[in-house]
Formats: structure tokens, sequence, C-alpha cells
């Protein structure tokens, strides 16, 4: 087979790993405080990803069990979810809330049902491909329709629900280690599917979480609001309701006006029950509270009034339409579209512009600050469907300009300009976009020589050839200068940054790991397929066969070591998490002895050394068949 090729030109470490995260939490906010049994928990159950190189991977979600050590079980998912993978970035989405029996549980099981799949790849040039529904297949070659996936705690670990304890449970479906991409077929896209869950027990450093749903209650007082939950589209339904905390720097918009701290919770509370809501969250690990750093209601929200399109704009023809690549479309009916290419009008008189993180009056900008490169969320109406001529109308809607990533390596540093070599802009090649009237005669923003004003940030150690990842906004469209196309908020050197180890045996291999030692393990890329990289904030390095990478736990006591087994199409495909490094590869050891082969390994969350090829790591998965 042939891995999917953009997974080896350069893809950022976003664009390549995805991840499926349910997060369970307890005694969640004052409403679950308040509705607890003696001999009851909340759990409140959330989805997460990041997008990756599956532009698409939308199926549904039917159900997840907890199930406890004496084989009694608890389904925690009311009803069907259609959930695509590969949009959501770096967010858990609560999709339950509810009251489940006290007790430890040792396992999780997910089933995903395919019928209806839309998945597309990226070709490696940002182009989508579909894959047929008949090509999505298991490792015996057999079309997937439904698969149930299990995942079996650490014995040491255990999800243990009592009231008014709280607890969190993450389980990451990685779709790159666990998606074979063969892109040679006639028939189109072939994707083989050996999923690898990885469960985590209180992670140490949860995402931020979103609830989505209609606005309940808001208590001034006690600075909280509690939402509805009713999960990406869904447009009825009551899954629960989560309470957020509010504090002085929660940004709200509600109904396209911006607010800050008390002030919005003030203007939220003069809403209407039942308020379309969307709020996003931190997880305060002392109190296991959530507290609220930006929330939007009324026509804010993708599934108020409004058809909602989110991606980068890659071409402005004029001052009244621009095109955006990358489309996720929901449609105010609550049905999700993929069309990757969308056109968008605009009106200078009456479409609002409003950029991430201002409040009040400095949030309303004119229609020209939506420039090429620009990452932005627009609300609209759709007035033309059709796949490679999608058209929206927000002459009378709202453009919301979002925080856009750059990935690339430095030019030149002159004063508080940085020159860069562009890569890519949120994950999309370079090439896709078209600067064409990006600056004044003469300075259109050129993606070889891209101009970064950095302002106060700190420069020191960047230099030519530094790998960067940059993010911020993109110049207004025409007022882009010789010495500014695009405004920087962060700066990051990825030199050092945490780095992923990912590593594919399409014909599988039956000695991994050419050693073994108390910290870590020695990795055997002599039969790799395509895939023997590590990706360091957006910069892809390419190890060579010969190489011999060095894999070592950053605690050996006390981490997430993963190994994921094969089952048929009708079973259970199942992983165990070890917690200790040396349960995990003495059970390595013994499934290697009874004949099962690696597919993948991937290591990731700490520091990759060049010179001895060398990672510390946090997490290390291993895929058997």
């Amino acid at each position: 087979m042939t891995w999917l090729r953009s997974f080896v030109k350069g893809r950022s470490f976003l664009r390549l790993l995805t991840t499926f995260t349910l997060g369970a939490a307890l005694a969640l906010g004052l409403y679950a405080c308040k509705n607890a049994t003696d001999e009851e928990g909340v759990v409140a159950i959330g989805l997460t990803d990041a997008p990756g190189d599956f532009l698409t991977y939308t199926v549904d979600v039917t159900s997840l069990t907890l199930t406890k050590a004496d084989d009694t079980s608890v389904q925690t998912l009311p009803q069907r979810t259609r959930v695509d993978f590969a949009r959501s970035v770096d967010l858990t989405e609560f999709v339950r809330a509810v009251t489940i029996p006290a007790g430890s549980y040792v396992s999780a099981t997910l089933n995903v049902d395919y019928t209806n799949a839309d998945i597309r790849v990226d070709d490696g040039t940002g182009t989508p491909v579909a894959v047929p529904l008949a090509n999505i297949r298991d490792t015996q070659n057999r079309q997937v329709t439904t698969l149930p996936m299990k995942v079996t705690l650490d014995n040491a670990r255990q999800l243990v629900i009592a009231p008014l304890v709280s607890s969190l449970l993450d389980l990451d479906f990685n779709l790159a280690a666990s998606n074979l991409v063969d892109m040679s077929g006639p028939a189109g896209p072939v994707v083989t599917v050996n999923p690898l869950l990885v469960a985590d027990v209180n992670p140490d450093a949860p995402k931020p979480h979103r609830i989505r749903g209609p606005l309940d209650a808001v208590d001034t007082q006690a600075g909280s609001f509690t939402l509805i939950l009713r999960p990406f589209n869904l447009l009825q339904g009551d899954h629960g309701r989560v309470t957020f905390l509010t504090d002085s720097n929660t940004a709200f918009e509600i109904n396209q006006t911006t607010f800050q701290g008390s002030a919005g919770l003030t203007a939220l509370s003069q809403q209407p029950r039942f308020t379309a809501t969307v709020a996003v969250g931190t997880l305060d690990l002392t109190t296991r509270r959530f507290i609220a750093t930006e929330v939007l209601a009324g026509s804010s929200v993708p599934f108020g009034t409004s058809d909602v399109l989110t991606g980068n704009v890659i071409s402005r023809s004029s001052s009244t339409t621009f095109v955006v690549k990358g489309a996720e479309l929901v449609r105010s009916n609550g049905t999700l579209i993929f069309r990757d290419t969308v056109t968008v009008t605009v009106d200078s008189g009456t479409t609002k512009v409003i950029k991430q993180g201002t409040i009040g009056a400095l949030g309303i900008i004119p229609t020209s600050n939506i420039s090429v490169g620009q990452r932005v969320t627009v609300l609209g109406n759709l007035t033309n469907t059709t796949i490679g001529s999608t058209t929206l109308d927000a002459s009378r809607g709202l453009v919301r300009l979002l925080v856009t990533q750059l990935n690339g390596s430095v030019n030149s540093v002159v004063g508080n300009t940085v020159a860069m070599t562009l890569a890519r802009i949120d994950g999309r090649p370079i090439g896709l976009f078209n600067f064409s009237g990006t600056g004044s005669t003469g300075n259109d923003a050129n993606p070889n020589s891209y101009q970064v004003a950095t302002g106060t940030l700190d420069l020191t150690g960047i230099g030519p050839n530094t790998p960067l990842k940059v993010r911020g906004f993109v110049r207004p469209f025409g007022q882009a200068t010789a010495t500014d196309d695009f405004d920087a908020i962060t700066l990051i050197d990825v030199t050092n940054a945490p780095a992923t180890l990912v590593v594919g045996w399409p014909l599988l291999e039956a000695a991994p790991f050419s050693s073994l030692t108390t910290n870590g393990m020695t990795v055997n890329l002599a039969n790799a397929g395509l895939l023997h990289d590590v990706f360091r904030g957006g910069v892809d390095t390419r190890l060579a066969l010969s190489d011999a990478p060095i894999v070592n736990a950053a605690n050996p006591a006390r981490g997430l070591f993963v190994i994921g087994t094969n089952g048929t199409v009708q079973a259970e495909r199942e992983s165990r998490v070890y917690t200790q490094l040396g349960n995990y590869q003495a059970a390595l050891q013994a499934n290697l002895a009874a004949g099962l082969k690696a597919r993948s390994f991937v290591a990731s969350g700490g520091t990759y050394l060049d010179g001895p090829k060398t990672l510390t790591a946090n997490l290390m998965a291993t895929a058997l068949q």
C-alpha cells in the first residue's frame, strides 16, 4: 500500500496527527454539584479533534458505554451524533452531562457507523479527493460499516465515579495512526481503518472545552451561566446541563455586539431563555470547574439564524467578493456539509466585520480588512450549494476575523520585521493562495519574502533558517507594505517545540523496537514505509531508514503507554493503557512473541534532539495486528 502522499510533504503536526477525544468530568460546575445523589455522580462527555490530512472525516457516533469491573455498564450517549473528526481544533466538545452510578469504571466502548461516512483526503496539493464508501476497509480488506472500539484502563488508574469527587477521562482516536490511505488505486483512495484509542484519567493538561446549546440560566451574583447541551449541529434534544464561571477577562459577542467581563454577563442575562449560545472555557484543575474565556450568543453563533462557513481566504478579486478554501458549512437547519471552495459576497455598508479578541467599538472594522490568508468565520445565506460553485451572501451578515497561523522559516530579521518563506497558512499549502491586490502598487505580499511585523515580541535567537510558527492577523487587503504583510501576536521558534514521532509499517513489522531500556526504546526503521518523520510545530524532519531514533519516557512511572490490537470487522478493536513503562514493555514483548506485528508507532509530548536522534515523550502508542 501507499501512504497518503501529503503525510511526507512537510505537513505540520496539526495537519498530520488528528485526535478524537472524549472527556468525562464529574461534578462539573454549579449545576452538576447540586444534582448528584449519594450513590451517583454527574459525568460530562466531550469530543475533540485537530485538523489533519483528512479534510473531512464525518461519521456517526452511535453509542459510548462505560463498564465497571463487574461487567455492569452504562450507556452515556442519548442519541446518534454526526461528527466530523477533522474539523474541530484543539477543543473538547461536550456531548453529554448525565448522572451515572458511582463505582470504578475499567473500560469504555465507542461505536462508530461508517454507513453514511463522508471522508475526503488531501492529495498533497490541497485538493480534496473523496473516498468511496466501498473503499473504507478493515485490515482484512472488508468494507467497514459499523466499528466498535474498546479501551481498557490501567488497573492503577481507573475512572472512579463518586459524589462530589471530580474526575476526567480523555479518549484519543488517532486518525494518522489508525488509517492507512492508498492513493494509487483506479477506483479512488482506499482507507484501511485499524483504530488506535488512547485513554488518560485525570490528564495533567486538559484541552479547552466548548459547550453548545440553548441558554438555560444566568446568575450574575455568582458570575455564572448554565447551558442545555446540544452538541455539534443538533437542534433538538437535551443532553444535560453544564455551568461555566466567568471573570473580568471573559469575552462576549452577543447578537454581533462585543462585551467583556461583567458587562457581557449582564447582556447575556437580558437574553431570552433558550437563546442559542456557544461557550469556550478552560478547566481549573484544582476546583474542577470551567471558566469561560469566550461566549457567543444569539445571531453570533453558527446555529442561530444564519448559514455559517469557516476557512481561509485564498483570493480576493474585488471589494465585494473573496474566495474561502477549506470551508466547513453549517446550515441554519443544522445540516453539516463540506464545500472545499466557497465564493463570499460582502457589502462595505451593511456587512459587519469583527476582529477576534477586540471589544466594543474597536471590534467593528471595514470589509477591506478581509485579505488573502486570513482565517474567517462568515455568517450569511447560502445561495448556491453546487460543488465547485458554492456561494454565500454575507452582504447583510457578519465576518469574524480569526487568529491565523503561519508556518515557515526565517529569511532575515531587520529591526522588528521578520521576513519569512511561508510553507503553509493554517495548514494549507502556500501554493493555494493568490496574493494579487494585497498591497499597494509593487507591495503585494510575497510568500517567499513574507513580512511579519512583530512589534515588541522578543526576537532573541531568531535568525536565518529558524523554523517559525506565527499567529496573528493579515494586513487589510490592499494595505500590505514593504515591511508589513502580517501583524504577529505570538511568534514561536519550533526548533525545540514539543515533537511527535510517527512511524508506519504498511507490510507489518515483527521487530519494531531494536532494544528496550528502563527509560525507553530504540525504534527500528529498517522496514518502515513512507512515514518515518518527526514533526515540530509544523516542521517535518524526515528520518532515514538507517536511523535508530531513541524514545525515552519523560516519567517511566507516570505516562501514557498504549497498545492497540486489531479485531475483525464484527469484533471490537481493543486498546489497553499502561501508566508504567516497564509494564508496557513487558506487554509489548508478550504480544510480539505471540505472533502479532506492528502497523504503526506514535510518540509525542517532549523535545527531540537532532544530534542523538532522541525524543522525550509522555505518550507512546503502538498499533499491533
